[in-house]
């Protein structure tokens, strides 16, 4: 049940935000892993919404009757989803969908949705996914949202969820090592990876469904079918839907089961459309290597990199490796809690994911090189792996590993697992130990439904988004998936990151032309990221920096406010749970025209 880091898209990765707009999805990034812009919300009275409909549309002839005429009875949210006053309000449901869509009129699952309505003269619904395997709707649209282009806000319900098996939908949970439980194994060390494999298989006898079978039902196709009754459910005849890294997998797979269901798909940062797990490793290390170097060669060629004062930094990061293998772990703020060797690795790997965060990938490797301290490398691995402020963790590892292996029906023996995991390490040059961690799907269950590729023939144009220096979801993956598409068309956009809309300016009119006029782009159609933000900002200038000394200035103006660090604000990369507090405050107000200021811009 230990896997390769595959298109971990977190829903908070690195996309530039304002007050007007947020972090989100992968958009320049997709994954829990990795680090986003502050969202600064507006001191107003919350905006008025459209309210939403639902009607019955046509059952599919390829898969099985099931009753679509069901409604959605939208909500307030709990209190566990946070939100901003002053901010278009957000809304939840719950809907019931089969758990085997071959008995229809048997057991029922939950699946959670999000929305924020839309703002002006409704289209319809877009349906969004941030990607995962494992990530969670509701946590990207409560804090992506802000960050939706106007155009497409105005137009459409904003509209997510979490897939079966994730989050606050019907899912799966596990007793997990989480601190120790990232390997990284020598060449040739077949007995440590056997224990890991060990170690999986403990786990595995831990793992409880929330409703019995789910685990052999959490696959991508069941998704497909889950995500056409929210259509249904939505009052759509037709889906409108963007989805990020493993978001294209499933948009991929709805258009070949519901071809004439769609009106709109959006797919950025295509995976490849096979279930080659050592094929879609190799690919993936070299990816993050390309990235890393490319991180490199910008830290060296910028003076306010911190790094520069240690050497090149590729040597800096060896160094620490060797560092930290010796002396067994690096220490934190926290006493219970170590950086260990994995996590280190992980913390590297998860930065690289959107440029933006680069910055705070070079000042965690400052503090842990000057002080031995792995603080902040250790908050970059517990956003990757779902680690909430109250020390408890998100499913989303648990879904991951479940769907991953509900797509797949090659089942390894021990000996041939351990061949693909060592040939994957082998084509990597800087994370082939971390590649070599990787179980397959030892232990798991059989895939009684694995996920159907196909041309999705007589769906209307799907729009497939590639970015040049994407490392987890490597641009020739949005290629091969463009292609694999009978109506599938590739615009590449040249730049660094994980996914492209919401994070690269370039991109943004074309998406959001499609959305709304359906109106697509020529064939080979491109766009260079432009941007001329500062990657490495001097020290003090980095957007989470400015969240910060924000925070000071509260405290300073007689607010009560916790300390505030930028360990805390790499916890929070969004603000969402920040402003979502000093929101609701009244004692902020007069504070925050004073230090409003200090915010990014």
């Amino acid at each position: 049940m230990r896997f390769l880091p595959l298109v971990i898209t977190g829903a908070l990765v690195a996309s530039g935000c304002s007050s007007t707009t947020s972090s989100t999805d992968d958009s320049t990034s997709a994954s829990s892993s990795t680090v986003a812009a502050t969202t600064v919300p507006k001191m107003t009275e919350p905006a008025t919404t459209a309210p939403s409909t639902t009607a019955p549309v046509p059952s599919s002839t390829a898969e099985p009757s099931v009753d679509e005429s069901a409604s959605l009875e939208w909500d307030e949210c709990s209190d566990d989803v946070p939100s901003l006053i002053g901010t278009p309000p957000i809304e939840c449901a719950t809907l019931q969908v089969p758990l085997d869509y071959d008995d229809p009129e048997g057991t029922m699952i939950p699946i959670a949705l999000i929305r924020q309505p839309a703002l002006g003269d409704r289209i319809g619904a877009l349906v969004m996914n941030p990607g995962g395997p494992g990530g969670s709707g509701i946590e990207f649209l409560a804090s992506a949202r802000l960050g939706i282009p106007a155009p497409v806000a105005e137009r459409f319900d904003l509209v997510s969820f979490d897939p079966r098996g994730v989050g606050a939908s019907a899912s799966i949970r596990c007793d997990l090592t989480r601190d120790d439980g990232i390997f990284r194994i020598a060449d040739n060390d077949r007995a440590a990876w056997d224990d890991l494999v060990t170690l999986t298989t403990d786990e595995l006898a831990t793992c409880t469904p929330s409703t019995d079978g789910l685990e052999t039902r959490v696959g991508t196709n069941n998704a497909a079918r889950d995500l056409d009754q929210i259509r249904a459910a939505l009052g759509d005849d037709q889906l409108t839907y963007l989805g990020f890294s493993y978001g294209t997998r499933l948009g991929a797979t709805y258009a070949e089961l519901f071809p004439d269901r769609v009106r709109a798909l959006v797919l950025d940062g295509g995976v490849l459309p096979s279930i080659d797990s050592e094929l879609l490793a190799k690919q993936q290390g070299e990816g993050f290597d390309a990235a890393l170097e490319a991180f490199a060669a910008a830290c060296e060629a910028d003076t306010d990199c911190l790094l520069n004062e240690f050497g090149p930094t590729i040597e800096v990061i060896d160094g620490l490796r060797a560092e930290i293998a010796e002396a067994g772990s690096f220490a934190t703020d926290d006493p219970d809690r170590q950086l260990t060797p994995g996590e280190l690795d992980l913390a590297i790997l998860s930065a690289l994911y959107s440029q933006s965060a680069w910055v705070y990938l070079s000042h965690a490797l400052y503090v842990a090189e000057a002080e031995a301290d792995g603080t902040l490398l250790q908050v970059l691995v517990d956003s990757y792996n779902g680690r909430q402020s109250d020390g408890t963790y998100s499913n989303q590892i648990e879904a991951y590993s479940f769907i991953n292996c509900a797509d797949n029906a090659e089942r390894l023996s021990a000996d041939e697992a351990w061949a693909e995991a060592d040939a994957a390490a082998d084509g990597s040059t800087h994370f082939g130990d971390m590649l070599r961690g990787s179980s397959s799907c030892l232990g798991m269950p059989d895939a009684t439904d694995p996920i159907v590729f196909g041309p999705a023939q007589g769906a209307a144009p799907i729009l497939v988004i590639g970015t040049t220096g994407d490392p987890a979801t490597p641009y020739e993956w949005s290629q091969a998936l463009a292609d694999s598409l009978d109506s599938g068309v590739l615009y590449t956009v040249e730049g660094e990151g994980h996914t492209a809309y919401l994070g690269i300016d370039c991109v943004e009119s074309v998406v959001n032309d499609y959305l709304v006029d359906l109106t697509v782009p020529e064939a080979g159609g491109r766009c260079t990221d432009d941007s001329t933000k500062d990657v490495f900002p001097p020290v003090g200038e980095s957007d989470l920096e400015k969240v910060v000394a924000f925070v000071e200035c509260l405290i300073d103006e007689g607010v009560e406010v916790d300390s505030f660090t930028l360990a805390d604000a790499l916890g929070d990369p969004s603000g969402i749970e920040l402003f979502s507090d000093l929101s609701k405050r009244p004692d902020v107000f007069s504070a925050f025209s004073t230090c409003q200021s200090l915010l990014p811009s």
